[in-house]
C-alpha cells in the first residue's frame, strides 16, 4: 500500500506543476520538411555538432569541422514555417549530429508519409522535441538532448570578394561528378577572359606520369554571373562543397561563389525569399603549397587557411590576419585566421548575415 500511496503524490505534484516553457515552437509542411531535412543532411558533412539557435527573425543551423577549416550555416526565415514563434531573449545549443540525422533519415520514404513538422524548443527540460504528424494519425516524437553553448558565427563579407560566380546548381553538380568520391580536394581556376576550369589537387611531391589528372572546363556562357576581376587558383575540400551542391539541386537555387587569391576563405552561398545559406571553405595558400613537401613528411598532412569560428560574433570588428604554429590552442582564440595542419587521407541575407571576412 505504501508504494501505491507514493505513486498518488507524486502524479498529484506533477499535476500542480507547471507547464514546461517552449522557447521556441514552429509548424512545418511536408514540403519545407523535406528541404529542413536536406538542410540538416548538408550540415553533416561539415561537421559532428548542430549548433540551434532560434531568432525571432528566423531559425540559424550551424555547423563547423573539427579543423575549423569548414563553416556552414543556414538561415530559415518565419516564413519559412506555416507558424512559428520564437520568445525573446537568446538560446543557444547544440545537439550531436547524430542525433538529429535519425529524425530525417530515408526522406523519400519519410516525404510521403509525414504531413507536418512540429518543433519546439523545452528549455526548462533541456530537450529539442520533433513530432512527426503523419497520415492515419500516425504521430512519431523525438526528444532530443542538447547542451547550452556560445553563439557559432564567422566573421566573413562575400561584397569584398573580387571575384563573383554564379551558377545553376545542376551545371556545378554534373561537373564534379567526374571526379572520384574519395578525392580530398578541387582546384577551381578562372579568369576574366571567360574560362572556368575545375581539376582534381596533386600534391606536389606525387610524380604526375602516375598519377590520375581529371579536368573538365566551362565557358562564361554557362554561368548566370561572371564577375572576374583578377586570375584566381583556389584549392577547397570537395566533400562540403557535394554537401551544398546536394541541397541547392534539390531546391533548384543557383549557387554564387565569392572567392579571393589563393589562402583567403571562399564563400558559397544559396539565396532565397525564405532561406539564406552560407558555406565558407578554407583555401590552400601558395605559401602552403611551396612547403608542402616539407609538411607532408614531417606531420604526414598538409597547412590549409584555417577559419577559427566560435566564440561570441562582433560586428564591424576588422579580422587580424596572422600565422601562427598549428598546435596553438585555439579554444581561447575567436574570430582570426591562421596556419592549421589539415590531415586528409592517404588516397589519390537579410536575417543575420555575418557582416566580416578577411
Amino acid at each position: 500500500m505504501r508504494p501505491a500511496r507514493c505513486h498518488v503524490t507524486h502524479t498529484a505534484e506533477r499535476r500542480n506543476a507547471p507547464p514546461p516553457e517552449d522557447f521556441l515552437r514552429c509548424l512545418c509542411m511536408m514540403c519545407s520538411y523535406y528541404t529542413l531535412g536536406r538542410a540538416v543532411h548538408s550540415l553533416s558533412r561539415i561537421g559532428d555538432e548542430l549548433y540551434f539557435e532560434p531568432l525571432e527573425d528566423g531559425l540559424c543551423l550551424r555547423s563547423v569541422n573539427s579543423s575549423r577549416s569548414a563553416y556552414a550555416c543556414f538561415t530559415l526565415a518565419p516564413l519559412f514555417f506555416h507558424s512559428y514563434e520564437a520568445t525573446g531573449g537568446t538560446c543557444h545549443c547544440k545537439i550531436h549530429m547524430k542525433s538529429v540525422i535519425s529524425v530525417f533519415r530515408s526522406l523519400p520514404s519519410l516525404e510521403k508519409t509525414v504531413e507536418k513538422c512540429l518543433i519546439s524548443l523545452n528549455t526548462t527540460n533541456s530537450r529539442l522535441v520533433i513530432q512527426l504528424l503523419c497520415k492515419y494519425g500516425i504521430t512519431k516524437t523525438h526528444n532530443l538532448s542538447y547542451q547550452d553553448c556560445e553563439s557559432l558565427q564567422a566573421v566573413y563579407n562575400p561584397d569584398t570578394c573580387p571575384n563573383i560566380l554564379r551558377a545553376p546548381a545542376r551545371l556545378l553538380s554534373d561537373a564534379v561528378m567526374h571526379f572520384p568520391p574519395t578525392l580530398a580536394e578541387i582546384t577551381l581556376m578562372a579568369s576574366p577572359c571567360g574560362k572556368v576550369t575545375l581539376r582534381n589537387y596533386v600534391e606536389e611531391d606525387v610524380d604526375a606520369t602516375k598519377a590520375m589528372l581529371t579536368e573538365l572546363a566551362l565557358s562564361r556562357d554557362e554561368f548566370l554571373v561572371y564577375n572576374l576581376k583578377k586570375q584566381s587558383d583556389i584549392t577547397f575540400c570537395l566533400r562540403e562543397f557535394r554537401g551544398l551542391l546536394s541541397f541547392a539541386e534539390s531546391t533548384s537555387l543557383p549557387v554564387s561563389i565569392h572567392f579571393n587569391s589563393a589562402g583567403c576563405p571562399a564563400v558559397f552561398s544559396v539565396d532565397d525569399t525564405v532561406l539564406e545559406v552560407h558555406f565558407v571553405l578554407a583555401t590552400l595558400s601558395d605559401t602552403d603549397r611551396a612547403s608542402q613537401t616539407e609538411s607532408q613528411n614531417n606531420r604526414g598532412g598538409y597547412y590549409l587557411e584555417r577559419l577559427l569560428v566560435s566564440g561570441p560574433f562582433t560586428s564591424g570588428v576588422p579580422v587580424k590576419r596572422r600565422r601562427t604554429s598549428p598546435l596553438v590552442p585555439v579554444d581561447s582564440v575567436s574570430s582570426i585566421i591562421t596556419k592549421h595542419n589539415f590531415c586528409r587521407q592517404s588516397t589519390a541575407g537579410p536575417w543575420g548575415r555575418p557582416t566580416n571576412l578577411l
